[in-house]
């Protein structure tokens, strides 16, 4: 068998066309890891790829038979990924880790699916997730997935990080690449803890049409990879208009108008991707970031408000492990000595969203976002959503949610420990009773979204995109996580203490990353010394400054190798 470990797109595609390996291969090399170190009887049993695609080996078999022939779709024809459970992948289930929709089929595929195999790409199969991804580590239809790199640490985040099976596939060579999805911190967590790139894009950039949503206006695709030039590779292929906007919230609604796909991206992603070194520097020279106090412990004020927080632990201050600090102050080294100026900076966008401190108001208080729309948003949006996903997908034997027993949308699993997200009202066993009782045609029906819309996109060019003019900054970086929570921390009081703690329950920046559409790029920062584990570190700036941030972390990656390859998941014996 061909070594896959570590392996870059342009290795496996170079390795295609020079006839040292098939497609086929591909899927065989990948399978055997999964069964080696994924499988429930195996050492590790990460539990990561649950649902494996039956037509892999076929769908690899028709790319060798184009190449052959000199029919290839694309530069990812042949190459092995895999996909969340959120996604609807023609065929396979679409459970979205809930016993309520175990036996749910995807009757067509998600856009970016459909993205993929119209280039050749294969599907290996779906990646665990707890129920409907509202968590993190919860333990779901097909548990949790584990971490490659140490068993007593969690994969994701507890409370946010419910693309934990991509996070672990991806890191462990179980396929290329994967495709993750966020709602809070789900594509970003994940990828901190496992040494990946993950990318959330401003709203609209890649259409999320056939992926099962949790919050619309939070929802985004996250692609997960190893490198950044194999997320170059990905959103070449994924970046595009969709003229079908039913299921995609942001290009759905009327009344913020968004730009396509096609004006937003490059006319090639690759051409971010620096040639060495000397030229990534060159891009570094001169640009100026923030780098927020609160999430390198140089923030006296943060924490201090009388009563911080929106719910959960947010508002709270971040006390970030010292080998983390020790990584962030190597990567801040490098930036500078490239020709960069790194300045410590207050964060507004999340200050006045958690009200951390006195006098800092809270999303609900500020007076842009009303609390009805707040209201409306989590229960009325939400549930309708849901609703409409089933009815688009058309499964005959499941076409609508008020059909369904809430009960078994998300049950406790057994001996589990109660979350702690106090304050954050959502309930979505609820939300089956709720369209019985208040249906819904369009979403335009649903009181207070306009001026909610509109509020949320105006605290983001106050809060983030005037300050970040005022200060001259180019992006804003910070450690995407202060630590990593224990892996016994559903089932143990102690652990569970340490894992929700603010910046830990989370990746940094909570909720408000998503809901204010904030772009983002996660890249390794490095990997902690005292516990074996990754951690990153993430590029956030203006809406729309997406493609101005792959650049920038893109050549950031190239200062250095930083990304370590997981310690439980060695290559297999005979490969070559």
């Amino acid at each position: 068998m061909i070594d896959v470990v570590e392996a870059s797109i342009a290795a496996l595609r170079d390795a295609l066309a020079a006839g040292r390996t098939t497609s086929v291969e591909l899927v065989r090399s990948y399978l055997a890891r999964i069964e080696a170190y994924d499988s429930p009887g195996s050492d590790t049993a990460l539990n990561a790829v649950v649902v494996l695609n039956p037509d892999a080996l076929a769908e690899a078999e028709e790319s060798d038979a184009r190449r052959r022939e000199g029919r290839l779709r694309g530069p990812l024809d042949g190459i092995p990924y895999t996909a969340k459970d959120s996604y609807l992948v023609r065929g396979l289930s679409a459970a979205a880790g809930s016993p309520a929709f175990a036996d749910l089929v995807a009757q067509r595929d998600a856009f970016t699916i459909e993205r993929l195999r119209r280039g050749g790409a294969v599907c290996l199969g779906l990646t665990n997730m707890p129920p409907m991804a509202n968590g993190g580590m919860q333990r779901g239809l097909y548990g949790r997935a584990e971490s490659p790199y140490n068993a007593e640490y969690l994969t994701a985040p507890f409370a946010s990080g419910s693309s934990n099976g991509s996070g672990t596939a991806t890191a462990a060579s179980f396929a290329a690449f994967g495709l993750g999805e966020e709602t809070w911190s789900s594509g970003r967590g994940p990828a901190s803890n496992n040494g990946l790139c993950a990318y959330t894009p401003s709203r609209g950039v890649i259409s999320v049409r056939g992926n099962w949503p949790l919050v619309p206006t939070m929802d985004v695709v996250v692609p997960h990879t190893r490198t950044m030039a194999d997320l170059l590779e990905v959103l070449d292929v994924v970046v595009a208009d969709d003229p079908d906007t039913r299921g995609d919230f942001w290009r759905a609604q009327p009344w913020i108008p968004l730009p396509p796909a096609s004006e937003l991206r490059p006319a090639s992603y690759l051409d971010l991707q620096p040639a060495d070194r000397p030229s990534a520097e060159r891009r570094l020279d001169g640009r100026r970031f923030g780098v927020p106090r609160m999430y390198v412990n140089a923030d006296p004020d943060a924490g201090t408000g009388t009563a911080p927080g929106i719910g959960g632990p947010t508002g709270r201050r971040i006390e970030t492990r010292e080998s983390v600090i020790a990584l962030w102050q190597a990567a801040r080294d490098d930036l500078v000595a490239a020709g960069a100026t790194v300045v410590e900076v207050d964060f507004p966008v999340v200050s006045r969203y958690e009200g951390d401190r006195d006098g800092a108001p809270t999303i609900s208080t500020r007076g842009i976002v009303s609390p009805a729309f707040l209201e409306r948003e989590l229960l009325d949006l939400s549930a309708w959503a849901w609703d409409d996903f089933l009815r688009a997908n058309g499964d005959p034997r499941l076409s609508g949610l008020a059909a369904v027993d809430g009960s078994r949308i998300s049950p406790q699993p057994e001996g589990a420990l109660p979350d702690r997200y106090v304050g954050f009202d959502d309930d979505i066993a609820a939300y089956p009773a709720h369209v019985r009782d208040h249906p819904v045609d369009d979403l335009t029906e649903i009181p207070e979204l306009e001026a909610g819309l509109r509020g949320l996109e105006e605290t983001r060019r106050i809060d983030l995109e005037e300050w970040m003019d005022s200060l001259g900054l180019d992006a804003v970086v910070f450690p995407a996580v202060a630590d990593v929570g224990p892996a016994d921390m559903d089932v143990d009081e102690a652990s569970a203490d340490l894992g929700w703690r603010n910046g830990v329950w989370v990746a940094n920046g909570n909720l408000v990353v998503r809901h204010l559409g904030i772009p983002t790029v996660t890249v390794p920062m490095g990997t902690m010394p005292d516990i074996g584990m990754p951690v990153g570190l993430t590029f956030a700036g203006r809406g729309y400054d997406d493609t101005a941030l792959l650049s920038l972390a893109a050549a950031f990656e190239l200062l250095r190798p930083r990304r370590t390859e997981p310690a439980r998941t060695p290559r297999l014996p005979g490969t070559r």
